[in-house]
Protein backbone atom coordinates (compact mmCIF):
# COMPACT_ATOMS: atom_id res chain seq x y z
CA UNK A 1 0.00 0.00 0.00
CA UNK A 2 1.23 3.17 -1.17
CA UNK A 3 1.51 6.31 1.23
CA UNK A 4 -0.26 8.41 -1.26
CA UNK A 5 -3.55 5.93 -1.39
CA UNK A 6 -4.42 6.54 2.52
CA UNK A 7 -6.13 9.47 2.08
CA UNK A 8 -8.64 7.70 -0.86
CA UNK A 9 -8.86 4.23 0.85
CA UNK A 10 -9.70 6.11 3.69
CA UNK A 11 -12.31 7.82 2.19
CA UNK A 12 -12.99 5.44 0.56
CA UNK A 13 -13.56 3.08 3.88
CA UNK A 14 -15.75 6.14 5.41
CA UNK A 15 -18.00 6.40 2.87
CA UNK A 16 -18.87 2.63 2.73
CA UNK A 17 -19.39 2.57 6.31
CA UNK A 18 -22.01 5.69 6.75
CA UNK A 19 -23.53 4.32 3.19
CA UNK A 20 -23.94 1.05 4.80
CA UNK A 21 -24.72 2.05 8.03
CA UNK A 22 -27.29 4.40 6.59
CA UNK A 23 -28.82 1.45 4.15
CA UNK A 24 -28.77 -0.95 7.58
CA UNK A 25 -30.49 1.62 9.60
CA UNK A 26 -33.09 2.57 7.21
CA UNK A 27 -34.14 -1.13 6.45
CA UNK A 28 -35.05 -1.19 10.34
CA UNK A 29 -37.08 1.99 10.55
CA UNK A 30 -40.42 -0.03 9.56
CA UNK A 31 -40.08 -2.47 12.54
CA UNK A 32 -39.38 0.23 14.88
CA UNK A 33 -42.67 2.37 13.56
CA UNK A 34 -44.34 -0.23 14.37
CA UNK A 35 -42.86 -1.48 18.13
CA UNK A 36 -45.21 -2.12 20.57
CA UNK A 37 -44.88 0.07 23.83
CA UNK A 38 -43.08 -3.57 25.43
CA UNK A 39 -40.92 -3.53 22.71
CA UNK A 40 -39.47 -0.39 23.00
CA UNK A 41 -36.71 -1.25 25.02
CA UNK A 42 -35.71 -3.90 21.98
CA UNK A 43 -35.05 -0.28 20.16
CA UNK A 44 -33.60 1.44 22.34
CA UNK A 45 -30.67 -2.12 22.64
CA UNK A 46 -31.17 -1.96 18.51
CA UNK A 47 -29.74 1.83 18.46
CA UNK A 48 -27.21 1.13 20.43
CA UNK A 49 -25.70 -1.82 18.74
CA UNK A 50 -26.11 -0.31 15.63
CA UNK A 51 -24.28 3.11 16.58
CA UNK A 52 -21.35 0.87 18.01
CA UNK A 53 -21.38 -1.84 14.93
CA UNK A 54 -18.27 -0.23 13.39
CA UNK A 55 -16.36 0.00 15.76
CA UNK A 56 -17.23 -3.99 16.84
CA UNK A 57 -16.79 -5.08 13.36
CA UNK A 58 -13.37 -3.12 12.84
CA UNK A 59 -11.79 -3.87 16.64
CA UNK A 60 -12.51 -8.04 15.73
CA UNK A 61 -11.21 -7.77 12.32
CA UNK A 62 -8.38 -6.22 13.56
CA UNK A 63 -7.95 -8.93 16.31
CA UNK A 64 -8.63 -12.01 14.02
CA UNK A 65 -5.85 -10.79 11.81
CA UNK A 66 -3.32 -10.86 14.47
CA UNK A 67 -3.29 -7.12 15.89
CA UNK A 68 -4.84 -7.35 19.45
CA UNK A 69 -3.14 -3.73 20.39
CA UNK A 70 -4.84 -2.15 16.89
CA UNK A 71 -8.76 -3.73 18.52
CA UNK A 72 -7.73 -2.80 21.95
CA UNK A 73 -6.38 1.11 20.67
CA UNK A 74 -10.34 1.00 18.62
CA UNK A 75 -12.04 -0.19 21.84
CA UNK A 76 -10.48 2.92 24.31
CA UNK A 77 -10.83 5.18 21.20
CA UNK A 78 -13.98 4.50 20.67
CA UNK A 79 -15.17 4.88 24.29
CA UNK A 80 -13.24 8.70 24.81
CA UNK A 81 -14.56 9.42 20.93
CA UNK A 82 -18.07 9.04 22.25
CA UNK A 83 -17.64 11.41 24.95
CA UNK A 84 -15.34 14.00 23.76
CA UNK A 85 -16.70 14.47 20.55
CA UNK A 86 -20.34 12.88 20.11
CA UNK A 87 -21.59 14.26 23.44
CA UNK A 88 -19.03 17.14 23.17
CA UNK A 89 -19.62 18.58 19.87
CA UNK A 90 -23.66 17.91 20.26
CA UNK A 91 -23.59 19.83 23.63
CA UNK A 92 -21.95 22.63 22.38
CA UNK A 93 -24.88 22.72 19.95
CA UNK A 94 -27.24 23.19 22.33
CA UNK A 95 -27.28 21.59 26.10
CA UNK A 96 -28.39 18.53 26.77
CA UNK A 97 -31.05 17.11 28.53
CA UNK A 98 -30.20 14.39 30.94
CA UNK A 99 -33.27 12.34 32.65
CA UNK A 100 -33.20 10.02 35.85
CA UNK A 101 -34.34 7.13 33.93
CA UNK A 102 -31.17 7.58 31.86
CA UNK A 103 -28.78 8.29 35.04
CA UNK A 104 -30.14 5.05 36.34
CA UNK A 105 -30.80 2.74 33.20
CA UNK A 106 -27.15 3.86 32.03
CA UNK A 107 -24.87 6.35 33.32
CA UNK A 108 -24.65 4.11 36.44
CA UNK A 109 -23.29 0.84 33.86
CA UNK A 110 -21.21 3.61 31.86
CA UNK A 111 -18.85 4.30 35.58
CA UNK A 112 -19.47 0.11 36.47
CA UNK A 113 -18.48 -1.32 33.35
CA UNK A 114 -14.43 0.11 32.31
CA UNK A 115 -13.63 0.09 36.02
CA UNK A 116 -14.88 -4.02 35.75
CA UNK A 117 -12.92 -4.22 32.60
CA UNK A 118 -9.63 -2.66 34.05
CA UNK A 119 -10.21 -4.96 37.45
CA UNK A 120 -9.93 -7.46 35.23
CA UNK A 121 -7.19 -6.77 32.88
CA UNK A 122 -5.24 -5.93 36.11
CA UNK A 123 -3.94 -10.05 36.30
CA UNK A 124 -2.00 -9.26 33.05
CA UNK A 125 -4.45 -11.24 30.62
CA UNK A 126 -8.01 -11.08 29.47
CA UNK A 127 -8.96 -15.08 29.19
CA UNK A 128 -11.25 -16.54 26.67
CA UNK A 129 -13.20 -17.74 29.84
CA UNK A 130 -13.31 -13.71 31.37
CA UNK A 131 -14.06 -13.13 27.54
CA UNK A 132 -17.53 -15.09 28.21
CA UNK A 133 -17.80 -13.47 31.63
CA UNK A 134 -17.63 -10.41 30.09
CA UNK A 135 -20.09 -11.13 27.38
CA UNK A 136 -22.79 -12.59 29.85
CA UNK A 137 -22.41 -9.38 31.93
CA UNK A 138 -24.31 -7.57 28.66
CA UNK A 139 -27.48 -9.51 30.12
CA UNK A 140 -27.68 -7.18 33.66
CA UNK A 141 -27.75 -4.16 31.12
CA UNK A 142 -30.80 -5.53 29.43
CA UNK A 143 -32.39 -6.39 32.02
CA UNK A 144 -31.85 -2.89 33.39
CA UNK A 145 -33.17 -1.64 29.68
CA UNK A 146 -36.40 -3.38 30.25
CA UNK A 147 -37.56 -2.71 33.55
CA UNK A 148 -36.59 0.57 33.30
CA UNK A 149 -39.41 1.07 30.30
CA UNK A 150 -41.60 -0.81 31.67
CA UNK A 151 -42.14 1.75 34.70
CA UNK A 152 -42.28 4.55 31.92
CA UNK A 153 -45.64 6.19 31.30
CA UNK A 154 -47.21 5.75 28.28
CA UNK A 155 -46.54 9.43 26.82
CA UNK A 156 -42.47 8.71 27.47
CA UNK A 157 -43.14 5.49 25.48
CA UNK A 158 -44.43 7.05 22.83
CA UNK A 159 -41.72 9.67 22.41
CA UNK A 160 -39.40 7.14 22.81
CA UNK A 161 -40.64 5.10 19.89
CA UNK A 162 -40.38 8.60 18.29
CA UNK A 163 -36.66 9.31 18.88
CA UNK A 164 -35.91 5.93 17.86
CA UNK A 165 -37.19 5.97 14.63
CA UNK A 166 -35.42 9.67 14.05
CA UNK A 167 -32.22 8.25 15.32
CA UNK A 168 -32.30 5.23 12.99
CA UNK A 169 -33.22 7.83 9.81
CA UNK A 170 -30.21 10.04 10.83
CA UNK A 171 -27.46 7.71 10.69
CA UNK A 172 -25.40 7.67 7.70
CA UNK A 173 -25.31 9.82 4.55
CA UNK A 174 -28.39 11.48 3.21
CA UNK A 175 -27.46 10.30 -1.01
CA UNK A 176 -28.71 7.78 -3.06
CA UNK A 177 -31.54 6.51 -0.71
CA UNK A 178 -33.67 3.17 -1.59
CA UNK A 179 -36.93 2.09 -0.11
CA UNK A 180 -36.22 -0.25 2.71
CA UNK A 181 -36.60 -3.65 2.81
CA UNK A 182 -34.52 -6.71 2.47
CA UNK A 183 -32.78 -5.29 -0.35
CA UNK A 184 -31.83 -2.50 1.94
CA UNK A 185 -30.61 -4.51 4.96
CA UNK A 186 -28.73 -6.94 2.48
CA UNK A 187 -27.23 -3.64 0.36
CA UNK A 188 -26.10 -1.79 3.68
CA UNK A 189 -24.87 -4.96 5.48
CA UNK A 190 -22.36 -5.56 2.35
CA UNK A 191 -21.38 -2.53 1.99
CA UNK A 192 -20.84 -1.80 5.84
CA UNK A 193 -18.91 -5.15 5.85
CA UNK A 194 -16.60 -4.21 2.66
CA UNK A 195 -16.23 -0.86 4.19
CA UNK A 196 -15.17 -2.36 7.33
CA UNK A 197 -12.06 -4.81 5.30
CA UNK A 198 -11.03 -2.48 3.57
CA UNK A 199 -10.16 -0.20 6.73
CA UNK A 200 -8.92 -2.57 8.14
CA UNK A 201 -6.47 -3.20 5.73
CA UNK A 202 -5.37 0.34 6.12
CA UNK A 203 -5.00 -0.21 9.77
CA UNK A 204 -3.08 -2.94 9.96
CA UNK A 205 -0.78 -1.59 6.84
CA UNK A 206 -0.03 1.86 8.92
CA UNK A 207 1.13 -0.75 11.42
CA UNK A 208 3.19 -3.00 9.29
CA UNK A 209 4.33 -1.17 6.00
CA UNK A 210 4.76 2.22 7.64
CA UNK A 211 5.70 1.34 11.77
CA UNK A 212 3.11 3.52 13.11
CA UNK A 213 2.54 2.55 16.57
CA UNK A 214 -0.69 -0.15 16.57
CA UNK A 215 -2.54 1.52 19.93
CA UNK A 216 -2.21 4.64 18.68
CA UNK A 217 -3.58 4.11 15.04
CA UNK A 218 -6.09 2.20 17.26
CA UNK A 219 -7.02 4.96 19.39
CA UNK A 220 -7.18 8.01 16.76
CA UNK A 221 -7.69 6.66 13.01
CA UNK A 222 -9.23 3.47 14.03
CA UNK A 223 -12.05 5.08 16.42
CA UNK A 224 -12.70 8.21 14.93
CA UNK A 225 -13.41 7.27 10.97
CA UNK A 226 -15.82 4.66 12.01
CA UNK A 227 -17.88 7.31 14.64
CA UNK A 228 -18.11 9.61 11.81
CA UNK A 229 -21.22 8.97 10.68
CA UNK A 230 -22.86 8.21 14.25
CA UNK A 231 -21.33 11.63 15.57
CA UNK A 232 -22.92 13.61 12.41
CA UNK A 233 -26.25 11.56 13.82
CA UNK A 234 -26.07 13.10 16.63
CA UNK A 235 -24.97 16.46 16.10
CA UNK A 236 -28.18 16.42 13.55
CA UNK A 237 -30.08 15.07 16.14
CA UNK A 238 -29.22 17.75 18.70
CA UNK A 239 -29.80 20.35 16.54
CA UNK A 240 -33.52 19.37 15.77
CA UNK A 241 -34.46 19.30 19.40
CA UNK A 242 -33.52 15.90 20.40
CA UNK A 243 -31.57 16.63 23.78
CA UNK A 244 -31.21 13.41 24.77
CA UNK A 245 -30.05 11.46 21.64
CA UNK A 246 -26.25 12.15 21.89
CA UNK A 247 -25.46 11.04 25.47
CA UNK A 248 -28.22 8.27 25.10
CA UNK A 249 -26.17 6.76 21.86
CA UNK A 250 -23.14 7.62 23.86
CA UNK A 251 -23.43 5.63 27.22
CA UNK A 252 -25.42 2.64 24.96
CA UNK A 253 -22.37 2.77 22.60
CA UNK A 254 -19.85 2.06 25.06
CA UNK A 255 -21.69 0.06 27.44
CA UNK A 256 -22.10 -2.02 24.26
CA UNK A 257 -18.58 -1.91 23.26
CA UNK A 258 -16.76 -2.51 26.21
CA UNK A 259 -18.80 -5.73 27.02
CA UNK A 260 -19.39 -7.31 23.55
CA UNK A 261 -16.16 -6.16 21.33
CA UNK A 262 -14.31 -6.80 24.42
CA UNK A 263 -15.96 -9.98 25.40
CA UNK A 264 -16.01 -11.05 21.78
CA UNK A 265 -12.02 -10.27 21.22
CA UNK A 266 -10.87 -12.38 24.51
CA UNK A 267 -13.00 -14.60 23.42
CA UNK A 268 -10.76 -15.13 19.52
CA UNK A 269 -7.99 -15.29 21.75
CA UNK A 270 -6.54 -14.32 25.34
CA UNK A 271 -5.68 -10.59 25.06
CA UNK A 272 -1.97 -9.86 26.89
CA UNK A 273 -2.36 -6.40 28.75
CA UNK A 274 0.40 -4.57 28.68
CA UNK A 275 1.56 -1.76 30.79
CA UNK A 276 0.66 1.34 29.67
CA UNK A 277 -3.08 0.34 29.19
CA UNK A 278 -3.28 -0.09 32.96
CA UNK A 279 -1.41 3.32 33.87
CA UNK A 280 -2.81 5.07 31.07
CA UNK A 281 -5.23 4.40 28.64
CA UNK A 282 -7.70 2.71 31.09
CA UNK A 283 -7.41 5.03 33.53
CA UNK A 284 -8.07 7.66 31.53
CA UNK A 285 -11.20 5.92 30.11
CA UNK A 286 -12.72 5.64 33.19
CA UNK A 287 -11.87 9.53 33.61
CA UNK A 288 -13.86 10.91 31.00
CA UNK A 289 -16.86 8.34 31.94
CA UNK A 290 -16.88 9.46 35.31
CA UNK A 291 -16.07 13.57 33.36
CA UNK A 292 -19.53 12.62 31.83
CA UNK A 293 -21.17 10.97 35.12
CA UNK A 294 -20.64 14.13 37.21
CA UNK A 295 -21.94 16.17 34.11
CA UNK A 296 -25.36 14.05 34.11
CA UNK A 297 -25.76 13.88 37.83
CA UNK A 298 -25.84 18.03 38.32
CA UNK A 299 -29.45 18.24 37.68
CA UNK A 300 -29.01 21.08 35.04
CA UNK A 301 -27.68 18.44 32.03
CA UNK A 302 -24.96 19.13 30.24
CA UNK A 303 -24.30 22.64 29.67
CA UNK A 304 -22.50 23.95 26.34
CA UNK A 305 -19.18 25.22 29.18
CA UNK A 306 -19.30 21.32 29.97
CA UNK A 307 -19.40 19.56 26.13
CA UNK A 308 -16.55 22.40 25.21
CA UNK A 309 -14.75 20.82 28.61
CA UNK A 310 -14.82 17.61 26.85
CA UNK A 311 -13.77 18.60 23.49
CA UNK A 312 -11.01 19.78 25.22
CA UNK A 313 -10.23 16.79 27.52
CA UNK A 314 -10.60 14.60 24.26
CA UNK A 315 -8.47 16.56 22.32
CA UNK A 316 -5.59 16.71 25.11
CA UNK A 317 -5.76 13.25 25.96
CA UNK A 318 -5.08 12.35 22.12
CA UNK A 319 -2.00 14.55 22.27
CA UNK A 320 -0.66 13.12 25.53
CA UNK A 321 -1.03 9.83 24.15
CA UNK A 322 0.97 10.81 20.61
CA UNK A 323 4.01 11.69 22.85
CA UNK A 324 3.54 8.71 25.11
CA UNK A 325 3.86 6.43 22.35
CA UNK A 326 6.33 8.21 19.78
Amino acid sequence: MHLLSLPLITLLSVLCIAKGSDWLTDSLIPIATKLKTSSVAVGLILVSALVSLPEILVAVDTALRGHPDISFGVVFGSVITNIGLMTGLSAMVAPLTVSRTMILRDGIFSIVVPILIFAISNGGEITRLDGLAIVLLFLPYLANVFLQERRSGKDNESRLKRDIVIELDLIGLDFGNIKAGWLSFLLGMGLLLGGTYLFSNLLVALVEQFSFNPLLVGMTIGAIVPSLPNIAAAYKATKMGLTEVAVSETIGSNVFTLLVTVGIMSMIAPITIHRQWLTFDMPVMIGMSFLLFIYMISGRGISKHEGRALVVSYLFIVVVQIFLLR
